[in-house]
């Protein structure tokens, strides 16, 4: 392989093909480097020669087919904020209504259309109704024998209405402010219908396909839900025996829901309020429906259940909002283990003082944090569709803009980066950009172009430059250019000055940022896993020897402006790494740096001297990636087990999401409040992070 280096030196303790590196197990035998020396040195290019390798890639800017990778969750439900629960008002009663003519004794169930009538106070009525686009007022006391027509009925203040079980409600709308009494075994209130009370309600078995309106809180012995239909409940709802909604019927709860058996199906939702409480001994859940919460950030309803039965594995879309799932049992009938949202707790440690209409849940704390964090669930991007297993590696952000790269998992090659674009709470895909036959395994924006580093079957190690306008791919510019470095994998590349430092399996270099020309090159013992400057100094990190299975490191730090790496300022030991086969991932942060050591957490050295850290005690499989940090937290993408919010100044931890499935976190970027996480084969995490 030409190293585009007229002399250059590498530092070897043994073969390179002895050692399989993060991606380089992919092609070993494929590239072989001469290798002769045996002493440490650093070795810098006297007549600095660069080859650049020409090669297609295909564009896509179609944002509308693109965007269907997409799956929105924060602020997908467009009443979530706005506070008025199912969006259903009762307007005020009527203080003094007109009306045309007195309903009495000479009514003989024939109106005058489009005629109002009213029952006066201390009158009463026993008749049927005839409903010609007219209302009926009721100030007395009114028995309803049989009705027919379409029109509106009115309770008054202090009225009353007494109503036959056995006839549906159909076409009329009966506004009650009074009493309404319903004998018999059940009420039905059909679809084109409309029934709302104001306060309190006690009714026999419950159909409803229409609209239902309870302002307070009803009790009934069973309640069906059903056809696009809504029940609004203001405060609380109390079933004796069964809760069913289906059909895309919809239930809203205000504070309260209590009934041994919650069955939904068929698109139905059972939409309840922040702070509420639904208390059931079985939640069925079959077949496509969602329990979501309205409100606030942070606040949380709890959900408790006996037992959770449910078919349907997308769990983020059947449980949406700030939510704590209590539950004894899940019947996960799904063949597929559960993904939850992040901002959904399991058998948390919520507690709801009593209110409204529901009693106390859970044991009160001793005393409330000052801060509290959460991490609101904004978006998902599945993974490009390959006939091959695509893992996203690294994203970055410019502006409004995220760039995503993508390589091959295991054997092949297939590489891809994406544009995405966050507008508020709504994700998209804006342009996308694929290679057939290389990998990119991190990559950077510069100045209106993308640099990535890579693998080539042929070439080995590489960086791949490509062109950008306005930010998206540009389909007439469809060539990407490679520079090619020592070794079969290139891991990292920053932008230093006028220079790119880049790492890989074989060591790191310092490149011209605009001629390419190699500057420097150091090789390492083992594989040189990542660079980051912050502007001051320039730190990278090597493996110390080339053993499969775990390594000690070292990071090597030197000052930004030491851009042929000739001094370094000081070398940190850091700990073991363990699997050598991920990512390791540090940031400089003053005297400070932040290490991902995979099975051995993340560590902060100050001066050189580790001070703190954070490990999984129990998951000794998953691996800390990725991190970033800012201010006051360090986030980290810890492989499976998932991200992880930790206070700066001991590492604890504040917030954390795990998706299961067995996903890897791999690299995490924020922008401001938003989280954006490589997340391995399930493609890209969006996160908003929410501090109260």
């Amino acid at each position: 392989m030409n190293l585009h280096l007229s002399r250059k030196k590498f530092l070897v303790c043994l073969n390179r093909n002895s050692f399989a590196t993060p991606r380089s197990i992919k092609y070993l035998g494929m590239v072989a480097v001469a290798v002769s020396m045996a002493s440490c040195s650093q070795d810098v290019s006297d007549e600095p020669q660069v080859k650049l390798t020409k090669s297609e890639v295909v564009v896509n800017n179609n944002s509308d087919e693109l965007s269907k990778r997409v799956t929105m969750y924060g602020g997908k439900a467009p009443l979530t904020r706005a506070g008025n629960g199912s969006g259903i008002t009762m307007p005020a009663a009527p203080e003094s209504p007109r009306y045309d003519l007195v309903l009495d004794g000479n009514y003989k169930s024939w109106a005058a259309e489009k005629k109002d009538y009213c029952l006066p106070a201390g009158k009463t009525l026993k008749t049927d109704l005839q409903f010609r686009n007219n209302v009926y007022y009721v100030g007395g006391e009114l028995t309803v024998t049989n009705y027919w027509g379409q029109g509106k009925l009115v309770v008054l203040p202090g009225g009353k209405v007494n109503y036959p079980s056995g006839m549906a409600v159909n076409n009329i709308e009966i506004l009650n402010y009074g009493e309404f009494d319903v004998d018999g075994n059940s009420f039905t209130v059909n679809k084109g219908a409309t029934f709302m009370t104001s306060g309190d309600f006690s009714s026999p078995a419950l159909k409803v396909g229409g609209t239902f309106y309870v302002g307070s809180a009803m009790d009934v012995p069973e309640a069906d839900v059903y056809e696009t239909a809504v029940l609004h409940i203001g405060c609380g709802l109390v079933v004796e025996k069964h809760l069913t909604i289906h059909n895309s019927g919809t239930v809203y709860i205000g504070s309260y829901l209590s009934s041994p058996v919650v069955e939904m199906n068929s698109s139905s939702m059972l939409q309840i309020n922040a702070g509420s409480l639904v208390s059931t001994g079985e939640l069925l859940m079959r077949n496509p429906c969602t329990i979501t919460v309205d409100g606030g950030d942070m606040e949380y309803a709890v959900v408790s259940a006996d037992k959770i039965e449910i078919n349907q594995s997308n769990v983020k879309n059947m449980f949406t909002g700030w939510m704590d799932i209590q539950y004894k049992e899940i019947d996960n009938r799904s063949g597929r283990e559960l993904e939850w949202l992040s901002s959904v707790k399991l058998n948390g440690d919520t507690y709801l003082p009593a209110a409204g209409c529901h009693p106390s849940f859970g044991q009160q704390p001793n005393k409330e944090p000052e801060t509290s964090i959460g991490l609101e669930h904004i978006a998902q991007v599945e993974s490009p569709d390959h006939a091959h297993d695509i893992s996203s590696t690294c994203i970055q952000t410019a502006g409004d803009k995220a760039y995503v790269s993508y390589h091959t998992r295991g054997a092949g090659y297939h590489g891809c980066i994406e544009v995405l674009n966050l507008s508020g709470n709504m994700c998209s895909i804006l342009s996308y950009m694929e290679h057939p036959s290389i990998d990119f395994n991190h990559l950077i924006v510069d100045n209106d172009r993308i640099i990535a580093a890579g693998d080539d079957p042929k070439l080995g190690a590489f960086l791949g430059i490509v062109n950008l306008g306005g930010g998206i791919f540009q389909p007439g510019a469809t060539e990407l250019t490679q520079v090619g470095l020592g070794g079969a994998s290139a891991n990292c590349v920053v932008r230093n000055g006028a220079s790119l430092h880049a790492t890989t399996n074989e060591g790191y270099y310092t490149l011209d940022a605009n001629s390419f020309d190699m500057l420097a090159s150091v090789p390492s013992a083992g594989s040189s896993k990542f660079v980051h400057t912050d502007g001051t100094n320039m730190g990278v990190l090597s493996l110390t020897d080339r053993n499969a299975r775990q390594s000690m490191a070292t990071l090597d730090i030197y000052g930004a402006t030491d851009h042929r790496l000739e001094s370094p300022v000081r070398s940190i030991a850091l700990d073991m790494i363990a699997p050598v086969n991920g990512k390791n991932v540090f940031q400089l942060d003053g005297n400070d740096v932040y290490v991902c050591l995979g099975a051995n957490g993340v560590k902060r050295y100050s001066d050189g001297v580790a001070v703190a850290g954070f490990k999984l005690e129990d998951d000794a499989v998953a691996a800390a990636n990725g991190l970033a940090v800012d201010g006051k937290y360090v986030y980290v993408a810890y492989g499976h087990g998932g991200l992880f919010v930790l206070d700066k100044s001991d590492l604890s931890v504040v917030a954390s999401y795990r998706y299961s499935g067995g996903k890897s976190a791999n690299y995490v970027t924020v922008s401001g409040d938003i989280l954006y996480v490589a997340y391995g084969l399930s493609g890209v995490q969006i996160f908003k992070l929410i501090e109260k």
